[in-house]
């Protein structure tokens, strides 16, 4: 592990103007020897795992999403050089208790891919996950999908994207967060509503996941109101670094923002997990004042009211509930809990809700339909679909 207070955190900034898969992997080969050469990244056998950013069901190359040929060029390159592959992720949102994972994976033209590749597609919020303490005044635990956990080698790939929660744009750091199965990301925000409340709890997930490797798609960005509602900027390059943190850096300055305003950079850089400012960083490839785009466009209407967006929140807020009348007490949903919240007690099963995440596992897989996802609040379906309809 790089010590951060001794050397500077090493990032390559290099160009790539299209998704062609040739000029992808020349752009990588480049980037990789300047940081050092992609033998000192992959070790033969290591099992690697690559985080892209595919938040939404949207179409290969729509700018929400990390792009489904950057995560083929890489994965090629790192099979070549012995690597042991899979993708995982968990996107955001949900509709009637049951999230857009599976649906995002394949219309972004992922799932096909990990297939074509020979490649495990890892849907975290079905996956296994393992409880990590973490000293937060918000959040006790986190549950991290246990392939994250047990992975040599995790590579965080996110999507150079604005965002209007407090933070201005969401990058390397961030996109951690989708390595939190389930509805219980939704559940974080509840606890702590505000931007540098709830921001806290990504530095400390990062803080546990530590991707070795960053890998940002800024060949096309995200600007104006992201990171789902803004548009497509064509950027024109791929930020390197086994310093995440510094990516972020990178990429904050790009765009023509001070590093030191984006708050994951903040945060991250005060707890020492990474170089939060440019001159703790050795920038290499592109010249970054000769290529700074002044005129990105920011988001524009950033979330100022933390009890408004909390009340959002409560009102969305679903949860699994057994009907016991049709329950055939199968035990499928217990047998599928990766939080184990699900036992049968006095004939009956019974969920435990401190425990339970809102993954909707149980959902899923009840063969009579007898664990449904429930409004906990009258106007929760209305405010849900008027939320997803950007969707």
């Amino acid at each position: 592990m790089l010590n951060l207070k001794e050397t500077k955190s090493i990032v390559a900034l290099v160009g790539c103007s299209d998704y062609k898969l040739e000029s992808l992997k020349k752009a990588l080969s480049i980037a990789f020897d300047l940081i050092g050469g992609i033998k000192t990244i992959v070790k033969p056998n290591h099992k690697i795992l690559l985080k892209p950013n595919i938040m939404m069901p949207k179409p290969p190359g729509h700018p929400a999403n990390t792009h489904p040929n950057l995560i083929k060029a890489v994965a090629e390159l790192f099979q070549e050089a012995g690597g042991n592959l899979s993708i995982g992720e968990s996107s955001a949102g949900s509709l009637a208790g049951l999230t857009f994972t599976a649906k995002a994976l394949s219309q972004s033209g992922v799932a096909d891919l990990a297939k074509s590749l020979n490649v495990p597609l890892i849907n975290f919020d079905l996956a296994p996950v393992i409880n990590k303490k973490i000293d937060n005044p918000y959040v006790a635990t986190i549950p991290i999908a246990r392939s994250v956990l047990e992975a040599d080698l995790v590579v965080t790939m996110p999507k150079l994207k604005t965002h209007t929660y407090g933070t201005i744009i969401t990058g390397a750091v961030k996109n951690c967060y989708g390595m939190v199965p389930g509805q219980i990301k939704a559940e974080f925000h509840r606890r702590a509503p505000e931007p540098k409340k709830f921001f806290s709890i990504i530095r400390d997930l990062f803080g546990l996941v530590r991707p070795k490797l960053a890998i940002m798609d800024a060949v096309t960005a995200m600007e104006g109101d992201g990171p789902s509602a803004g548009h497509e900027r064509q950027v024109g390059f791929l930020i390197v670094s086994q310093d995440p943190v510094a990516v972020d850096v990178v990429a904050a300055e790009l765009i023509g923002v001070s590093a030191r305003n984006v708050l994951t950079n903040k945060l991250c850089a005060e707890a020492g997990l990474g170089a939060g400012e440019l001159d703790s960083i050795d920038l290499r490839g592109e010249n970054l004042r000769e290529v700074i785009i002044k005129d990105f466009k920011l988001p524009t209407n950033k979330i100022r009211n933390p009890l408004i967006y909390q009340l959002t929140i409560n009102l969305t807020k679903k949860k699994p509930e057994i009907n016991h009348k049709i329950c055939k007490l199968c035990n499928i949903c217990k047998d599928s809990c990766p939080l184990q919240a699900i036992s049968q007690k006095n004939e009956k099963m019974v969920i435990d809700y401190e425990v339970c995440i809102r993954c909707f596992c149980c959902s899923e897989v009840c063969p009579v339909q007898a664990c449904r996802p429930k409004w906990e609040h009258l106007l929760g379906e209305l405010v849900s679909r008027i939320i997803s309809s950007r969707w």
